[in-house]
């Protein structure tokens, strides 16, 4: 059992859910992204989501584009992201890491490399947004090799012959998509998350978890509401942080503070689930 499996299971066999914090590495530099990962970790979140910056980020919206942008303004390099985990694993940090990026960096890098590299520094899973299930069977067969979890995308409009295509080959979790379009808080979930979540639940025994738009402790509990078995958050976060920057103690103290909030709002008795998963 993965260490991702493991961290579904501890969380779902107390009726909570599970939170799944993404960061943007390299944001404004490596070193913040390292103090940011542990505080998220003794924050509560469950598993950490390492994003890699890209120029040109299709599924991302304005916040973690501009997240990205002061990254690579300031020298990312893909190279740093192993420097990262590898340091946040020193740090005493134990829980899973996903690093999340498009395919263009692992190109660049070479997948053989990239994934023996990102497993060696402590990554327990990969999610490649850009990539098509129908073109992606030699990286998963390379992630699969270095212990990595093939975490896959799915949508409110991907077709249910798809979507089985798509779960064949996925491990760790599923991660649903709450809209169509690209990352960033919105008022409230549509209609449409609640009606994929329950399709992706009813067609596999892998744990979903509802991204795209979370941003408060409401929707989180909507979240679980639906049957979900986690969030993940992404954009609120960085605008928890980004606000107070470059005042960084402060910075710091206020992602924490947001994610504990987040965290709260999948603990049992805060939300009642429509389903359970196990």
């Amino acid at each position: 059992m993965s260490r991702i499996e493991k961290a579904f299971r501890a969380v779902l066999s107390k009726g909570d859910g599970a939170f799944i914090a993404y960061v943007c590495t390299g944001d404004p530099d490596p070193h913040f992204t390292i103090e940011q990962a542990v505080r998220l970790s003794d924050a509560g979140a469950d598993i950490l989501e390492l994003g890699i910056p890209f120029s040109d980020p299709v599924a991302d919206g304005p916040v973690i584009q501009g997240a990205m942008n002061r990254a690579l303004s300031g020298g990312f390099a893909t190279e740093h992201i192993f420097h990262v985990l590898r340091s946040v694993r020193r740090r005493g940090v134990s829980k899973p890491i996903v690093i999340m990026t498009y395919y263009n960096p692992i190109l660049q890098y070479g997948p053989d490399r990239f994934c023996k590299a990102a497993a060696d520094s402590g990554a327990d899973g990969l999610l490649v947004v850009d990539l098509p299930p129908e073109e992606s069977a030699e990286l998963d067969g390379l992630a699969i090799s270095h212990g990595l979890d093939v975490i896959r995308l799915v949508a409110p409009s991907t077709s249910s012959k798809r979507l089985e295509h798509i779960l064949s080959g996925a491990s760790g979790f599923v991660y649903a998509v709450s809209v169509a379009g690209t990352t960033g808080a919105r008022s409230e979930l549509p209609s449409s998350a609640e009606e994929l979540v329950k399709r992706v639940v009813s067609m596999t025994k892998l744990p979903v978890a509802l991204g795209f738009g979370i941003s408060t402790p409401e929707h989180v509990r909507a979240a679980l509401s639906m049957g979900a078995a986690g969030v993940v958050e992404g954009s609120g976060l960085i605008a928890a942080y980004s606000s107070a920057l470059p005042q960084r103690p402060d910075a710091l103290d206020s992602i924490e503070r947001h994610a504990r909030e987040m965290k709260r709002a999948t603990l049992r008795g805060t939300v009642t689930r429509q389903s359970a998963q196990r």
